[in-house]
């Protein structure tokens, strides 16, 4: 376990009026109180194991070891031993994204069963993350003071018993606690949801601030934040301080959908080596008040220190690992005197296999946690509601699909999706306005068609879980120019967010031009670069482009598609998706060279 002690209370604790000193050595000595959280984030409904596995150090080999990790019902016996270590003053927090985007374990029943699961796991207190926002707020809300999903019109969703209010007809909505203190209802001018919380754990008081990004409208459809303001992450917590401590919290923990990331090529790497990202400039600007970060987004691991004492924490993702953070207070000022944190493996014992095929054992130290059998009747109850479909075998792939980018940007998997989209998008229904290129997000694509050859509908609903509807548009080629120099403009993450690009198309990138900081200052697609067929694209003439309806909106920042002309929505994503491997066979990962980085 990493431990932070704060300035010594020297001060505090020795000085005392004059003639008061007999008094002093006559009282008894207080020990300090330990308060414990054991933190989460961006869960995205993984109640079974996910696929995929997390490289953890090996004793044997220092490259590391590929564990499997996660799943709900392994999650829920590591934050019971957790909680062991500190009875009755331990809380279970989370920062955001712990639904949207879900496997359909989860995602058929609009993530009903994520919230059954986390409540059932202990999950007190949690903020919003942008994929809260996925159904709009007044779905968010619904998740959160219960109810059943409303029925369709065309009946195919929100039918009591099939996939909505699965338990005797009803749902009781989350006893945990949504926080967001900057997502405010335009129309009252109050937050949407509870700005804090003030919990009073061994005695002490301790307020939790949540929040998430202020750019989520940048990646959500406009229409699930209509008639929100996000607003600034600093002012807010900073406005909310003098509150707190006016109501008596002496202890504040931020809960924020906003990340980094380090340099750390396995997890529980306790060094936090090169930790860069928004979150930095966030957390360096709180108020020196704040005494844990609790952050998200980034799916990235590590435990930091900030240079003010600060401790900010992320666990990845999906489940695969939990945080426990001990605070040590001082039990006269009830102030935070000490902080330690350490991630905390989910291992689940599930088989690895190497290239050969061979299971690797587990790395020597590790041990596969028992499963909660509370947890596993729930998940195996959905995975049983959701086998028949799921397990319909829908194509098949003759190699790995993974969304994993080479140093070009180019992704196996995204290349055959939109390879898909293109495809799904120019047949005869559309006639002279027939697709002529297609992109799609990297965030659109959720998980890799890696585990076998066959291709099973729950594999392809895993990798396509938003049910968008693809778009096609206008666009000239001056406007298809200004999309691939959006790909490295604020807010994008530092190094890009790399589309990508349907047979035909392809450019090049130059490394070596800076990354625009602003619209239209940075130039890294090399003039004349850009051809379709072979053709260079000409800056006057349109071009019939596909993307999905997240994209067509300005989501991921990709606001040149909001000008797109002669606008038509298809056919949803994943029956396209499904449509195309049954037409196609056996479908080969498409060769790189699409997009070609020159350095």
């Amino acid at each position: 376990m990493r431990a932070f002690t704060a300035p010594l209370l020297l001060a505090a604790i020795c000085t005392v009026a004059a003639g008061s000193s007999l008094a002093a050595a006559k009282a008894p000595s207080r020990k300090p109180i330990t308060l414990s959280l054991i933190a989460l984030n961006d869960f995205h409904g993984n109640i079974s194991p996910p696929s995929g596995s997390v490289m953890v150090p090996d004793p044997d080999r220092p490259e590391g070891s590929r564990v499997s990790a996660g799943g709900a019902a392994y999650l829920s016996t590591l934050v019971r031993q957790l909680k062991s270590r500190n009875p009755g003053n331990t809380l279970v927090v989370a920062a955001g994204d712990m639904l949207g985007a879900s496997p359909l374990t989860s995602g058929l029943f609009h993530d009903e069963p994520t919230i059954e699961v986390l409540d059932a796991i202990g999950l007190d207190i949690a903020s919003v993350g942008n994929h809260e926002f996925d159904k709009g707020r007044a779905e968010l809300l619904r998740l959160q003071q219960g109810g059943c999903f409303p029925k369709t019109a065309d009946g195919s969703a929100g039918v009591i018993g099939v996939d909505t209010c699965m338990r005797d007809g009803r749902f009781a909505g989350a006893h945990f606690q949504y926080l967001a203190a900057n997502v405010i209802d335009q129309q009252s001018a109050k937050p949407l949801l509870s700005a804090y919380a003030i919990r009073t754990v061994g005695g002490v008081k301790v307020a939790f601030i949540g929040l998430t990004l202020k750019d989520t409208p940048s990646v959500v459809t406009p229409a699930g934040v209509a008639g929100l303001e996000f607003r600034d992450e600093v002012e807010t917590v900073n406005a909310l301080v003098p509150e707190l401590r006016r109501k008596g919290a002496t202890v504040i923990v931020v809960l924020i959908h906003q990340g980094g990331q380090t340099t750390a090529k396995k997890v529980l790497d306790k060094s936090c080596p090169g930790f860069s990202g928004e979150i930095v400039n966030l957390v360096d600007r709180f108020d020196s008040a704040i005494d844990v970060v609790v952050s998200g987004h980034t799916h990235q691991e590590y435990v930091c220190l900030r240079p003010d004492g600060k401790l900010v924490t992320q666990t990845g993702s999906y489940g695969r690992l939990a945080t426990q953070i001990d605070l040590t207070v001082d039990a006269r000022s009830h102030r935070v005197i000490a902080k330690d944190a350490s991630n905390h493996l989910v291992t689940n014992g599930l088989p690895i296999k190497d290239a050969a095929g061979n299971t690797l054992p587990l790395p020597r130290g590790y041990l596969a946690l028992p499963a909660d059998p509370k947890i596993a009747k729930i998940v195996q109850r959905y995975g049983d509601l959701t086998a028949s479909i799921s397990d319909l075998v829908v194509g098949r792939v003759a190699e790995p699909l993974e969304r994993r980018q080479n140093a070009a940007g180019e992704s196996t998997l995204g290349a055959f999706m939109t390879d898909v989209f293109l495809a799904g998008s120019s047949d005869a229904s559309y006639g002279e306005r027939a697709a002529q290129i297609a992109f799609t997000n990297p965030g659109g694509l959720r998980a890799d068609l890696s585990a076998s050859v066959a291709v099973t509908f729950g594999q392809l609903f895993n990798v396509l879980p938003f049910n968008n509807n693809l778009v096609t548009l206008t666009l000239t080629g001056a406007q298809i120019h200004r999309l691939l120099e959006q790909q490295w403009e604020k807010p994008q993450p530092q190094g890009g967010r790399m589309l990508s690009v349907s047979q035909g198309f392809s450019y090049r990138w130059s490394a070596q031009s800076p990354e625009g900081a602003a619209p239209g200052t940075g130039a890294r697609v090399l003039p004349g670069s850009i051809t379709l067929g072979g053709v260079p694209l000409l800056p006057q003439q349109n071009y019939r482009v596909t993307v999905n309806n997240f994209m067509a909106s300005g989501g991921d920042n990709f606001s040149v598609l909001r000008e797109g002309q002669d606008v038509q929505t298809g056919e949803i994503d994943l029956v396209v998706t499904k449509l195309y491997l049954r037409a196609h066979g056996v479908v080969h990962a498409p060769a790189p060279g699409r997009i070609q980085r020159v350095d």
